[in-house]
């Protein structure tokens, strides 16, 4: 591969340059070509977000239409009768995760040369 080409990530600049679409069938650019718009990001971010917010909205009112003394959820427990239980359930149990892979990463990480062989150069077989 005679062509050296230094993907966007990689270079001095501070603008990125979309790359060649020729080999991209027309369906998927009609499907996923969204996703490589400035604007992707945040559209994604706010439709979650709506969503997010309006499916505890609708606990609140289904809570708000159950009978006195009774909840439209089977709890189990105590806790998970509170409203948005479960959603903030799932954030915080999200956030220990992701948390928890970085003191897991500092402890699994190998260093840049841990391969490198000072004998050996690379690419050479070694010698009998």
């Amino acid at each position: 591969m005679s062509d050296h080409v230094t993907p966007p990530h990689l270079t001095d600049h501070g603008e990125h340059e979309l790359p060649d679409d020729t080999h991209t069938s027309t369906a998927a650019k009609i499907m996923f070509g969204w996703t490589s718009k400035p604007w992707a990001g945040r559209v994604v971010f706010l439709v979650l977000a709506l969503v997010s917010v309006g499916l505890i909205a609708a606990e609140v009112l289904l809570e708000a239409a159950s009978a006195e003394g009774e909840h439209f959820r089977h709890a189990y427990f105590g806790i998970d009768s509170i409203t948005a239980f479960y959603a903030l359930w799932g954030f915080f149990s999200f956030t220990l995760v992701v948390l928890a892979g970085w003191p897991l990463g500092k402890l699994l990480r190998r260093e840049e040369d841990y391969y490198h062989d000072e004998e050996e150069p690379a690419g050479e077989e070694p010698h009998p």
